[in-house]
């Protein structure tokens, strides 16, 4: 369902009842306000990030962080267990470059992370050869990124006197990594160290979605924590009316964008109900699998997944133009999931119990990112848009 040629066709039907997507008009008295607050706000902003990690007492650097506690997903023709996925060294991220963009409430940067080491346990078993003879190795994996680099935008809204950064539109590109892994063989302790140019040619790629949130929260918490010591008084030397304006300018903009997301999921339930989405068939699963003197399998068949049309925007989206592109960009979710499967088996040893499934989730979360070569006003302008990313984050 949530795939870019459908939400192409949904956002068709939204755009034809959507009139008020134009560009905010800004005050002239508030223009040359920011035109001369701007480039010092950016400057303090790169300073204080740089310095954060001297007057941040408050902040363990290098302190262990459970990335994954367990995780299972499937690699070609392998089966991959992570466990206890943690950080074991971290270095204080620096920013190294920053532009501020107080007219959109947009920051785009660039960051990098530096090195990072982590550890977890781990279990492969490939199942091309399940049958004759299973290729299995259970064990401890140490891994040293050598650094971590990301670059994008951020949306941050206005909180009372203050600001708070609120969605990231950021690429991380993850260095070189260096891999160490100890595990057993035939009752002997075996031990191997190899290096890879990219995390995509490790079983980590299984979990980099997961890595990049956790470089996503690192980020997010230090930008916090400097933007909750922006003053917007005194940013504007207690003058008002110009607080007021920048506040009313904020706000404008972000309606406008919660305004154009919200009509378009809108559509999308609308087009679940009317064409039976609510429910879905979700594919047969089995696992088979077999140590040394333990072997069994896992079987669930006739499942689905329920509540689709439960969709929804979870906060206020942010809106960037550059030139005449135009993205807008933020977080969905689904206030809840049911997945069933009607019929399941466990067996080990050949013995096991069987029944129904069913499991409900309300922790989910989507990002949503729209972009346009210049401002959709009508139907005639669908064939502005150039990109449009709906990428799953947690389920």
């Amino acid at each position: 369902i949530f795939c870019s040629a459908v939400f192409l066709h949904l956002l068709i039907s939204v755009l034809g009842t959507s009139s008020k997507t134009v560009p905010v008009k800004v005050d002239d008295d508030l223009a040359n306000a920011i035109s001369r607050i701007q480039p010092n706000f950016g400057a303090y902003l790169k300073r204080a990030f740089t310095n954060a990690h001297i007057s941040r007492n408050d902040v363990n650097e290098g302190m262990p962080h459970v990335i994954i506690d367990k995780t299972f997903f499937q690699d070609n023709s392998s089966d991959v267990m992570i466990k206890n996925l943690r950080t074991i060294k971290s270095e204080f991220p620096r920013l190294t470059s920053i532009k501020a963009d107080m007219l959109q409430d947009i920051l785009v940067l660039s960051v990098d992370f530096g090195a990072l080491s982590l550890d977890c346990e781990y279990e492969i078993i490939n199942r091309d050869v399940m049958s004759l003879l299973p290729v299995s190795s259970v064990g401890l994996l140490n891994a040293t990124i050598d650094s971590t680099k990301a670059q994008g935008r951020v949306g941050y809204r206005i909180m009372g006197d203050s600001l708070q950064a609120i969605n990231f539109d950021v690429e991380y590109k993850i260095g070189q990594i260096h891999l160490d892994a100890t595990y057993s063989r035939s009752g002997q302790k075996m031990h191997s160290q190899s290096t890879r140019s990219s995390i995509d040619d490790t079983i980590f790629k299984g979990v980099r979605r997961d890595m990049e949130r956790y470089f996503e929260k690192q980020l997010k918490d230090h930008l916090n924590y400097l933007l909750e010591d922006v003053s917007l008084n005194q940013l504007f030397n207690e003058d008002n009316d110009l607080i007021r304006k920048f506040v009313v300018r904020g706000q404008t903009r972000t309606g406008m964008a919660n305004e154009l997301v919200d009509l378009f999921l809108d559509q999308i339930r609308r087009m679940i109900y009317q064409q039976g989405f609510s429910e879905i068939k979700l594919d047969d699963f089995k696992k088979s699998f077999f140590w040394v003197i333990i072997w069994g399998a896992f079987e669930a068949k006739e499942g689905s997944a329920r509540n689709l049309s439960t969709i929804y925007r979870t906060g206020d989206f942010s809106l960037h133009q550059e030139e005449t592109t135009v993205t807008i960009f933020g977080s969905l979710g689904l206030e809840e999931l049911s997945c069933n499967y009607n019929q399941y088996w466990a067996h080990l040893w050949g013995i096991g119990p069987s029944g129904k499934i069913a499991v409900t989730t309300g922790k989910n979360s989507v990002k949503f990112k729209i972009v346009s070569d210049g401002w959709i006003t009508s139907l005639d302008d669908i064939c502005k848009i150039i990109d449009l990313d709906f990428q799953v984050e947690r389920i």
